[in-house]
């Protein structure tokens, strides 16, 4: 029932920020900061929620056999327009299973993302293209990688914001051949607090 719920938040929050981009157009570029030319650095810590597994595994029992881990993102942005960046992010999870293994996730993205600010509130969307190194118990795979979602930051300094954000992480594990059975679409919910530094 809770991931229900943070599925249905992160729905929410995706939908009603670029609706929310319109409204927060106070100083379009933020102080300068959301300029052509800017650049960030964002670090952000949480927890990484896992949310179901398609199609699910025919072994009976809990429909999801990963607990509740924690994340990492360290990420960069240029403005190529007043607003609109790109950049890229590398990014690190850690969740236990049931069964008590550890499954590791290391994605490498390119990132996108769309960024507005009203008074010292500033906030984006955005989303990630990538691969992801995953080890199940010293057993490794490269599979793609995408995210989307957004976050807000309260502004602390002229260059620093703290705050949080919100990612939807999908994760296909795409097998071939004989082990195609074992093909898998991994769903995550990031939720995280962090720093935005401008420059």
């Amino acid at each position: 029932m809770k991931k229900s719920f943070a599925l249905i938040g992160l729905i929410a929050l995706v939908s009603v920020l670029p609706l929310a981009a319109q409204d927060l157009q106070e100083n379009p570029y933020f102080g300068g900061l959301h300029k052509k030319g800017s650049q960030l650095i964002e670090i952000n810590v949480g927890a990484g929620i896992p949310l179901f597994i398609v199609p699910a595994s025919p072994t009976p029992g809990d429909p999801n056999p990963l607990d509740i881990g924690a994340s990492l993102n360290i990420g960069y942005q240029y403005f190529i327009g007043n607003n609109f960046t790109i950049g890229g992010a590398l990014s690190g999870a850690y969740n236990g299973t049931i069964g008590g293994r550890n499954l590791f996730m290391a994605p490498l993205s390119f990132r996108t993302g769309y960024w507005f600010g009203k008074g010292s509130i500033e906030a984006s969307v955005g989303g990630d293209v990538g691969f992801v190194i995953m080890r199940l118990s010293g057993n490794g795979v490269i599979s793609p990688f995408a995210k989307a979602g957004g976050g807000a930051y309260f502004q602390v300094t002229d260059a620093w914001s703290l705050g949080g954000q919100v990612y939807w992480w999908l994760i296909p594990e795409i097998h071939f051949g004989t082990e195609a059975a074992y093909t898998r679409y991994g769903n995550f919910l990031e939720l995280s607090l962090g720093a935005v530094y401008h420059f």
